[in-house]
């Protein structure tokens, strides 16, 4: 693995790049010069070793659909270089992938009460997120995982005061007076 990271690098150099999707690009020339293939997980190792997030990159596109574009579902609208208007998928970042819990309502579909809270709750304080369509509940098909979150505590726990204080404390020197005892064993 290390030896095809130093025949790539003697190939793409020591140049920054603030295109991922251009960085790709170049790796795919470098690999094809050199006779090189990389598996999945060493394209990743290296990907990993020599970058680092910038805020102010661009953003890495996963993939350009041909339909329209629909932003609560992560498809951006694009004007190409042709002018043309794309739907264009981003890549995610996972350190910023977040879950929420929100609750059902029967009258309403998943979905929608979904997009609603997404954008009500979501997009006023991160307005380039987006709800991945790609987690569907098995049952109903529908977007978001259905669950039931049943707080225990609150229907089953019994509240036990705690133990008298001076009985603690008669408790604390009954056992430092036993450890004493076999302390003085010990050194005789």
């Amino acid at each position: 693995m290390l030896l095809k990271a130093k025949q790539l690098q003697a190939v793409i150099g020591t140049k920054q790049y603030d295109d991922m999707s251009g960085f790709d690009e170049v790796l795919k020339v470098a690999c094809k010069q050199q006779g090189i293939t990389l598996e999945a997980k060493e394209k990743k190792q290296i990907t990993d070793a020599v970058s680092w997030k910038n805020p102010d990159a661009e953003k890495v596109i996963r993939k350009i659909h041909a339909g329209k574009a629909n932003p609560i579902y992560g498809l951006f609208e694009v004007t190409g270089t042709d002018g043309k208007k794309k739907a264009v998928e981003y890549q995610p970042d996972g350190d910023l992938r977040d879950f929420e819990n929100v609750s059902l309502a029967s009258s309403q579909s998943v979905n929608t009460i979904n997009e609603a809270y997404f954008l009500k709750e979501v997009q006023p304080h991160v307005p380039d997120a987006w709800i991945d369509a790609s987690k569907k509940d098995d049952k109903d098909q529908q977007v978001g995982i259905v669950g039931y979150e049943i707080p225990f505590n609150r229907h089953f726990y019994r509240y036990q005061p705690p133990r008298d204080l001076a009985e603690i404390d008669a408790d604390l020197d009954a056992i430092s007076a036993e450890i004493m005892k076999l302390l003085q064993e010990v050194h005789s």
